[in-house]
Order: structure tokens, then C-alpha cells, then sequence
């Protein structure tokens, strides 16, 4: 299930890719149209490119935000679940291992 989700999240940060092709070629058609011109294309595109990079960081979080409400839901064991519990063992074995000398 993750790797779908993880999936799909890529293919979403891929279409902002294709966007940004999409999007200067648009500038450049309001350039050729006399709409904009040429000297504020860097601009134009930055301000565009900044605004889906927050997008980008929002959608991101979101996505997190879900994953962890469904790991949490379903019972599912995360890595940072798996690393406390080896700590704890660890733990335990030096215990057993101390008191087995004695």
C-alpha cells in the first residue's frame, strides 16, 4: 500500500515537471502575442515555479500527514517501531548476559 501511495506521489512531482515545460511554453506564446515580454520571463516563470514548490511541499506533507493516519489505523509496524523494540532486545540480551556471568 505505501508503495503505491509513494507511487503516486512521484507521478504527481512528474506532471509538476511537465508543467513546467507546459507552462514556459505558454509565457512564451503571451511573449509571442505581445501579452508579456521577453524581459519578464525569468520573472514570470520563478514566481511560477516558486508557487508549485510550495504546492509541491504542501501536497507532501499531506501525503504524509494520510500515510501516517493509515499506518497508524491499520496497526501497521514502522521502521521507528522497529528500531525502539531492537533497542529494548539489546537491552535485555546485556541484562541476561550479566546476570548469566554472575
Amino acid at each position: 500500500m505505501l508503495d503505491l501511495i509513494k507511487k503516486s506521489l512521484y507521478l504527481g512531482l512528474g506532471v509538476l515537471t511537465l508543467t513546467k515545460e507546459k507552462i514556459e511554453t505558454l509565457v512564451d506564446e503571451l511573449i509571442e502575442k505581445g501579452q508579456l515580454s521577453k524581459e519578464e520571463k525569468p520573472k514570470i516563470m520563478q514566481d511560477i515555479m516558486q508557487r508549485i514548490k510550495r504546492e509541491e511541499k504542501a501536497l507532501s506533507t499531506k501525503v504524509k500527514t494520510i500515510v501516517k493516519g493509515v499506518v497508524n489505523e491499520v496497526g501497521m509496524v514502522t521502521k521507528s517501531d522497529i528500531r525502539e523494540l531492537n533497542s529494548r532486545l539489546d537491552e535485555i540480551e546485556k541484562k541476561v548476559t550479566k546476570a548469566g556471568n554472575h
